[in-house]
């Protein structure tokens, strides 16, 4: 996979679906490398097996929802996820969002290079923007399902999340292997 590939009108019933993800327990994960808030694991099958009918050589390995209110501490801002597998989804899942909320995708000054296979590679240098451009924005949309190399530098568009309580961002992040 060399592109990023978009998905509208991902799941057949997104309200039932999003009812219910805001009805699970979201917890701290703490990990050496990072703490992250508000995961919920496990989730439904819905969405990696959905993933596995659209493109047969997908294997999903880890999917888990993820709820980010406004101004939530996170780990880090521009980054990959190659640590956890060769490519990233986000099923965004809320009905209103701000503007500009999505997922973007970067470009490092310095060197110029748009992905690293190299777990953490210039994550220190991805708590800010400074020293990056901006590639390209997938907006959230409910129900739109995002789907890239996990090598690729990329961000939630909104730096600091935004909402709170039922209205914060919620997303279904899903990880996984090609077979």
């Amino acid at each position: 996979m060399t592109r990023i590939t978009v998905f509208d009108d991902f799941l057949t019933n997104p309200e039932a679906y999003r009812d219910a993800a805001l009805q699970s327990e979201f917890r701290t994960m703490v990990f050496p490398e990072a703490t992250f808030h508000g995961i919920s694991i496990p989730v439904p099958p819905t969405v990696p097996e959905k993933l596995m009918r659209l493109i047969p050589s997908l294997r999903p390995t880890l999917s888990f929802f993820r709820r980010s209110p406004a101004f939530q501490e996170e780990p880090h801002f521009i980054h990959t996820d190659i640590d956890m597998g060769e490519w990233s989804s986000v099923l965004y899942l809320n009905p209103d969002r701000p503007d500009g909320d999505g997922t973007s995708f970067w470009t490092h000054n310095g060197s110029g290079e748009i992905e690293s296979t190299i777990p953490h590679q210039r994550s220190e240098e991805g708590r800010t923007s400074d020293g990056w451009t901006l590639r390209e924005t997938v907006l959230s949309k409910f129900n739109r399902l995002v789907l890239f190399p996990s090598s690729y530098f990329h961000s939630r568009a909104i730096f600091e999340n935004w909402g709170k309580g039922y209205s914060a961002r919620l997303t279904q992040v899903t990880f996984g292997v090609f077979q």
